[in-house]
């Protein structure tokens, strides 16, 4: 049964790709028909073929050009049976031959390349009563519409959009700490530091980054000595240990202790901290910030 089961997969995959590719193999048959016609013409060959010849022709460029553009878009997939991207998270979702299943694959498509705003307008067209959405892709659907809002940093949208998407059932690794992010934008320190304590020192994935999550939030608050703790705790754990310093070396600037903070700044570059360049310029403009506010300026 598990056999047949893949092989049932396989085969519909293999009829997507090729429904995909078909208005493309068109589009190349009626061009190279066109260079062939042309090139007929000048040489004046055209009177000297049967008609039969020419519809067998026509039928040869338009299966090979098929066959290779479906060879081509079967080859994105490599170990993937429905969707060429985040096959693990979408599952069985848009998996047909309609064509709801061809809009969300290219709203997945434009997100995968980071055109957040153009995914989001697929994705939302696509949450719409005529497409008769299953409850399972309503959910995805929301899931997806709810990371593009976050990536643009609208985080009220992305919470309505996650919480939407649980209550549809959707659940993956990632979706609590993507809604804790969201309610601490928010202002909802409670829920999220509910949460965030919540998957601390389980074994669930990415349970060994909430220290670093929860004092990140206090800083967004200017609550340095209350990051710091969770900071320290993090470090003393050995959690996110790069991350985990430079968020101490922001907490002790903001507290006014600017020769800890620059302790705890080059610590964090020496342990290769992510985005370096980016986290330099970050925690500089804290400290000229607090310098300058220590001088009475």
């Amino acid at each position: 049964m598990l056999f047949i089961s893949i092989l049932a997969m396989r085969t519909k995959r293999v009829l997507l790709c090729l429904k995909r590719v078909l208005p493309s193999a068109l589009a190349v048959t009626a061009c190279l028909m066109a260079l062939v016609t042309v090139i007929m013409y000048i040489s004046k060959a055209q009177d000297a073929l049967p008609l039969s010849y020419i519809i067998k022709m026509i039928a040869a460029i338009f299966m090979a050009s098929w066959f290779v553009l479906f060879v081509y878009d079967a080859l994105k997939y490599r170990g993937s049976i429905f969707h060429k991207y985040d096959e693990d998270i979408i599952g069985t979702a848009f998996t047909g031959l309609d064509r709801k299943s061809a809009v969300f694959e290219k709203g997945l498509e434009v997100f995968r390349d980071k055109y957040f705003g153009s995914a989001l307008e697929i994705f939302t067209e696509l949450d719409d009563e005529r497409f008769n959405l299953t409850e399972q892709e309503k959910g995805v659907l929301c899931f997806y519409r709810g990371r593009c809002y976050d990536l643009m940093d609208w985080k009220p949208n992305a919470e309505n959009c996650y919480e939407k998407a649980q209550k549809l059932g959707f659940m993956i690794p990632e979706m609590p700490v993507f809604l804790a992010r969201c309610y601490a934008e928010n202002g909802s320190t409670e829920k999220a530091l509910s949460m965030f304590t919540e998957l601390m020192d389980t074994d669930k994935k990415y349970s060994d980054h909430m220290r670093v999550e929860i004092g990140r939030m206090y800083l967004r608050y200017d609550e340095g000595e209350t990051a710091l703790k969770w900071f320290s705790e993090a470090i003393e754990k050995h959690q996110c240990y790069a991350d985990a310093l430079g968020g101490a070396a922001i907490a002790y600037t903001i507290m006014g202790n600017v020769e800890e903070g620059e302790k705890y700044y080059r610590m964090a570059l020496l342990n290769n901290i992510g985005d370096p360049q980016g986290f330099s310029r970050y925690y500089k403009e804290i400290q000229a910030a607090v310098l300058l506010k220590s001088s009475g300026g």
